[in-house]
């Protein structure tokens, strides 16, 4: 696996194999890394499994996506936007157009990091990113839950904690602002993501990313991270 890792991670070079091109991304060679590995015992029918969804066999055509596009799209987060029951790929639905669109762009161009994404936003139009945000936003997806009876989660959210300079989460992520819905999202693709900005832990803080959300995750006390997520989520 560590083998692979680092094949995957680098490349081959003057072998025409190429470098993974988000290598921030660790989550995404690691999920590679597994795929690779069962690949050889693999039957066509899981292989259709994991890259097709049955459910969109009768999806109508969506004006102003061509139908590959939308195909490509619906492999992983599923004919519904809710990502085929994998816990790593999030909810689309119910995230505003707004939000959806500015990913889009973000991944086209590598702002936003992510070799999957990249490569499937970068062939994009302007009007397709338009009507995928579109299409994808208006299906039911996310929506406000209850959220789990966790007393410190709760203070995150709505306070913060101002000792440790860690913003309340609801001061970007609430109605009305540009930012991802984060209530009724997937605990794990959350705690992932949380996970991945706070960084290797054996890395000082300044040769890490200052962008807003590394820096604010770096703040999150690890033994948090898994309860926040569920607390987002709405699970206890």
């Amino acid at each position: 696996d560590k083998q692979l890792y680092w094949i995957l991670k680098h490349g081959v070079k003057y072998s025409g194999m190429p470098a993974w091109p988000a290598p921030e991304r660790g989550d995404e060679i690691r999920a590679m890394v597994a795929f690779v590995r069962a690949l050889p015992g693999m039957t066509p029918a899981q292989y259709r499994a994991l890259t097709q969804d049955a459910a969109a066999a009768g999806t109508v055509g969506v004006r102003g996506i061509r139908t590959a596009t939308l195909t490509g799209c619906i492999a992983c987060h599923g004919a519904d936007g809710r990502g085929r029951n994998q816990p790593d790929i999030p909810v689309l639905g119910g995230q505003t157009p707004a939000y959806l669109l500015t990913a889009l762009r973000a991944y086209a161009t590598g702002a936003r990091h992510s070799a999957v994404m990249q490569n499937a936003a970068a062939a994009l139009t302007e009007q397709e990113m338009r009507a995928l945000a579109t299409h994808f936003a208006a299906m039911p997806g996310l929506a406000p839950v209850a959220p789990a009876p966790d007393p410190m989660a709760r203070r995150i959210v709505q306070q913060g904690i101002p000792r440790l300079q860690l913003p309340a989460c609801a001061s970007c992520h609430a109605p009305g602002k540009p930012y991802p819905v984060l209530s009724g999202q997937k605990p794990l693709y959350l705690a992932q993501r949380l996970r991945h900005w706070k960084g290797d832990k054996n890395v000082v803080d300044a040769r890490k990313t200052h962008a807003t959300m590394p820096v604010i995750a770096r703040r999150i006390p690890d033994e948090m991270i898994d309860r926040l997520a569920r607390y987002l989520a709405g699970q206890r």
